[in-house]
């Protein structure tokens, strides 16, 4: 029988956060007395690494109190599945819901898209560490999607992450550098503008390791289960596997499929919600199975 790997799991306390709230299975990363609030989850991930070594056989994760109301996912259930992992696995992704992101080619498509000018901003990072990012070739699904920071890695990913991370932090901190004051400003975010760009971009960065350094052994959680607008996943997921299907394959056919079928998104959507609603046989019994997966 395999032993199950070292964990250590932390769920994040945020000062608007009652210690009740989170789930006893995870440790709790204390970040309570809100620092930097500009640096939302980041700061209190960048204090805990600062201090101490880390066993190179452990799993690593920092995770929002909401993980749990947006996975369906307690502690137990995520320490089973990442000890049924493949013990060369390294990090293990809980993205959920990402059928918003599947229409998309990548997650920085899908940024640009909800926060406006995220695009040029990545690609100005990246050509700060002499890296290049092409918007129409860089393809991003379900196999390596990071959304919410919601993964648990070894140190290996960890390290990358933080290099990549700190230099994001310094140019951001800079006050006269022009692109420290592009990821300072405030953009869209839930009708308001008061989140600064970088936290955007510090989300999808995670995804961009993963996709440029396919060295990384990687296993993802369900990323389509979800509570709610069912009628948006069977296409996401046509879209997701085309999109697989192009990544692997390099066919273009399938990425001209794909980008037809997500421009016709909406009018499909429409028609499975009104098949759904009629209680068409062709549509309703499939969205209940999709719904199945949800587990609260």
């Amino acid at each position: 029988m395999s032993t199950a790997p070292p964990m250590r799991i932390f769920q994040i306390l945020n000062h608007y956060t009652s210690p009740r709230d989170l789930d006893p299975g995870f440790e709790v990363l204390d970040n309570s007395s809100n620092e930097r609030p500009d640096w939302y989850e980041y700061w209190p991930i960048r204090s805990f690494f600062s201090t101490g070594t880390l066993d190179e056989t452990a799993f690593y994760g920092f995770l929002s109190p909401k993980f749990r109301h947006k996975t369906s996912l307690s502690a137990a259930m995520v320490r089973d599945f990442i000890a049924a992992a493949d013990p060369a696995t390294e990090i293990v992704l809980f993205s959920p819901s990402i059928h918003n992101a599947a229409y998309y080619l990548n997650v920085f498509e899908h940024g640009e898209a909800e926060h406006p000018g995220l695009a040029a901003v990545t690609a100005r990072f990246l050509g700060r560490i002499d890296r290049t990012l092409d918007l129409d070739n860089f393809i991003s699904d379900s196999r390596n999607t990071v959304h919410s920071n919601y993964f648990i890695a070894k140190p290996r990913f960890w390290r990358a992450w933080l290099a990549l991370f700190e230099t994001l932090f310094r140019i951001a901190e800079t006050v006269d550098d022009p692109l420290g004051r592009e990821l300072r400003a405030p953009t869209n975010y839930r009708g308001r503008q008061d989140v600064q760009m970088k936290i955007f971009l510090m989300e999808r960065l995670a995804t961009w390791l993963l996709v440029s350094n396919p060295s990384f052994v990687t296993r993802a959680h369900d990323p389509f289960a979800a509570r709610a607008r069912f009628y948006k996943l069977p296409v996401a997921i046509v879209c997701d596997a085309l999109k697989i299907a192009y990544a692997t394959q390099g066919r273009g056919q399938y990425k001209s499929v794909f980008l037809m079928v997500r421009n016709l998104r909406k009018l499909l959507n429409l028609q499975i919600r009104i098949g759904d609603g009629l209680g068409w046989r062709r549509v309703r019994p499939y969205l209940r199975e999709l719904k199945s997966y949800w587990r609260d």
